[in-house]
Formats: C-alpha cells, structure tokens, sequence
C-alpha cells in the first residue's frame, strides 16, 4: 500500500465505466497523480447517477462493467504504478424495492433477517412514504390494487410501477382468493395487516419510522455500529483491500455513524 500524495476523482456512471477510466491511465500518469479516487461502484438503483444509493455493497454495478471491468481498470492503475482509493457508503442504503435487503423488511417485518440491519423503530409498523397523497386518498383514486409482482409473480399492493410484497402468512395457501381482491375496503384491510404502512411523502417528517439520510426518504440509515451488519455490508470492500486491489477507502458521512472514530 502506497501513501497518496495526489489524486483525480473520477465519477462513474452517465457514461464513465472502468474500461474508460482504464483508458485515462497514460494522461493520469502523465498528470502525476498517485491514485485514482473513484466514485462509489457499488451496484446501485437503476439509473443512478452517483451510486450513493446502494442496493447492494456486496457487488460491484454490472452497467459500468462489473467485476470483471473493476479488475481490468486495477490492472491498468498497477501496471502504470498508480494506486486506487474507493468512496464507500456505510452509513445508508437505498430505500428500494430493488434492494434485496429492504425488500425482504418489507415483507418479513421484524422477522426479517435483515430487520436490524436498518435503523428502524420496531415499535410500530415500518412506514413506506412514497405514495402521492395519503393511502386513503389513493385507494378511493383506484391508484392500489392488488396484483402479481412481475418479478415474484406473488401477490403484491400494486402503486403505479412499485409492487409492494405482501408478508406470506396473509395470503400464503389463498393466492388466487387475494389476487382476486377489488374491493377497497379488502384492500384496506389486507393493507393493515401488512408489517408496513404506506403513506404519503408529506407525512415523513412526522411520521417516518426510520432513521434516513438527512431528509432523503430513499436513503435508510444502515446500523453499521453492530458488528454482524457492518460484516455483511463490508464483505466486498475489505476483500477488495486485503487483495490489495484497494490501497485507500473514503468513508461517506462518517459523521453520520454511530462511532465515527471506531
């Protein structure tokens, strides 16, 4: 591991993939850099312009080149001697449905093994305010209704192009009869019986069950202060040190953590 002593941040994503940032190397060596400081290249929401809203930091993002491009660029920095700083985000991940972990809190509730990963307050039901107005509102607007998530194919509230998984024990054994389900007042009530609340983005200030990033509802705060979360959520990121593919690592709003000076 080398000591930087000079560095050019390169964003990715919005066209910049490992196979271009490895093009750069001979102009960023002929710059005098010691290190590339990338952006984070974790796999993030689709269409993400930043990658500040992790869905998965155990996997590096497949639309600027995956792992495989990742190693072509360190091979590239190495052979031109140039080392590699990464930004990481441990304090938060996406508030997505396409977040694996999230999801399966949506689904499971507290039973979820990814309950405790989240900072989230277990004394009520987990709050999703995402919808437009209040459930009410939208509900009596015909804009819920009850339909097989085109992924899963299993029963789900659908809102727009969001299908929100329903917890298995209130309509494993009756997937037909709740597919079925067009009355609003059903809805309603399969709604409650849901380990999570949808309402509407105006109530999260009040309302909200979970500790977010500032103000950002889509961005959950990650309890990495715990030991088993922070080794699920750094798995990738330590190995990828340890290999000695990383030299350095930018922590995002370390002020944020629990502990920062752990």
């Amino acid at each position: 591991m080398t000591i930087p002593t000079s560095t050019y941040r390169i964003q990715f994503r919005n066209g910049m993939t490992f196979d271009r940032a490895a093009g750069l190397v001979p102009y960023l060596k002929r710059l005098g850099i010691s290190h590339l400081y990338a952006s984070p290249v974790f796999t993030a929401t689709t269409g993400s312009t930043h990658g500040y809203d992790v869905t998965d930091a155990n996997e590096i993002e497949p639309t600027i080149g995956g792992r495989e491009g990742f190693d072509r660029m360190v091979k590239a920095l190495k052979d031109a001697g140039l080392g590699l700083i990464l930004d990481i985000v441990p304090n938060h991940m996406a508030a997505s449905l396409e977040n694996p972990w999230w999801r399966d809190v949506i689904e499971h509730g507290a039973n979820s093994r990814y309950a405790r990963h989240f900072d989230i307050d277990w004394t009520r039901r987990l709050t999703l305010p995402f919808l437009g107005d209040t459930f009410e509102t939208v509900l009596e607007n015909g804009e819920i209704t009850v339909k097989p998530d085109p992924g899963t194919g299993k029963p789900a509230l659908a809102y727009y192009d969001s299908y929100y998984p329903l917890n298995p024990e209130t309509w494993q054994g009756r997937e037909a009869q709740v597919l079925a389900i067009t009355d609003k007042q059903a809805i309603a009530a399969l709604h409650d019986r849901q380990p999570y609340q949808l309402i509407s983005w105006r109530d999260a200030p009040r309302s909200l069950s979970y500790r977010r990033f500032f103000e950002i509802t889509g961005l959950a705060g990650v309890r990495v202060e715990d030991d088993a979360v922070f080794d699920d959520s750094h798995r990738l990121i330590l190995d990828l040190v340890h290999s000695g593919a990383v030299d350095g690592l930018r922590v995002d709003h370390v002020d944020g953590l629990a502990d920062p000076k752990a």
